[in-house]
């Protein structure tokens, strides 16, 4: 199966400050990932290095066989990644349907589409922004990242101070879009119930899993295999936070 998303040995942070050291990652296409941890452990700085909002201190990151570190953000979205930010981060003085249009571009998610996911948003094309409810903003922010067509889809905590209601609407809709074709998901949680519940087959874990391949059967492991193996056991979320002090060691930065 094609890879869609590759970390490799991965060192990131703000400024000299490392959060995230050595992390390696594989999602193949269609294939869904959990991340859940505690708050401070790197979560949401691992979608914003692959987004390219942190200093790269080490490592490589690839989409679909493109790398893509080196580039700056607009164009890894223009690549295929599409990104739900935690703040959602809708445009409060446009229009439902100016926040639709603004970002979208050809392919299998149309607006039709979105709004059979979200019919709140169909009804609501003429509010702006600012006048929708914090579930409805999270529907927004959601639709928006499809309508771009991603390959590959970041969702940071989206489920993050709605009504418990909500909170089992968006987990429906979380469910389809794991079977949504060939698009592959990260999907950051803190609700333990929609994160574990949401890859479509285990991932390997290491309190966090500061390095994973997602879900990939597999009938023997070959040696790039038993590498990542290594390197989940020697990396935690919980050791990064120990060291999200520490300096970055010296040598070239990678921007």
């Amino acid at each position: 199966m094609a890879e869609a998303l590759v970390l490799r040995h991965v060192s990131a942070g703000y400024g000299e400050t490392v959060v995230l050291e050595d992390i390696n990652l594989v999602l193949a296409q269609g294939e869904s990932l959990g991340v859940i941890g505690r708050n401070g452990v790197g979560k949401t700085t691992l979608l914003a290095t692959v987004m390219g909002h942190t200093t790269l201190h080490q490592g490589e990151v690839w989409l679909g066989g493109a790398r893509l570190d080196r580039l700056p953000t607009f164009r890894r979205a223009r690549g295929g990644i599409g990104w739900v930010p935690q703040e959602r981060e809708i445009f409060p003085s446009l229009t439902v349907r100016e926040n639709l249009t603004i970002g979208a571009r050809p392919g299998h998610w149309t607006q039709e589409r979105v709004f059979d996911l979200f019919p709140n948003l169909g009804a609501r094309l003429s509010n702006m922004g600012n006048q929708l409810s914090g579930g409805e903003q999270q529907m927004l922010s959601i639709a928006r990242a499809l309508l771009t067509n991603p390959s590959v889809l970041l969702m940071d905590e989206p489920t993050e101070g709605l009504a418990p209601v909500i909170v089992e609407a968006l987990a429906a809709v979380l469910s389809r879009l794991r079977g949504a074709g060939a698009l592959s998901i990260v999907l950051v949680e803190q609700n333990s119930r929609v994160a574990l519940a949401f890859p479509r087959g285990p991932s390997s874990w290491t309190r966090g899993a500061s390095s994973t391949t997602a879900n990939r059967p597999r009938s023997a492991p070959t040696p790039n295999d038993s590498q990542r193996s290594s390197a989940s056991r020697k990396g935690s979320w919980r050791s990064m936070r120990r060291r999200s002090h520490r300096r970055a060691t010296p040598g070239p930065a990678i921007s």
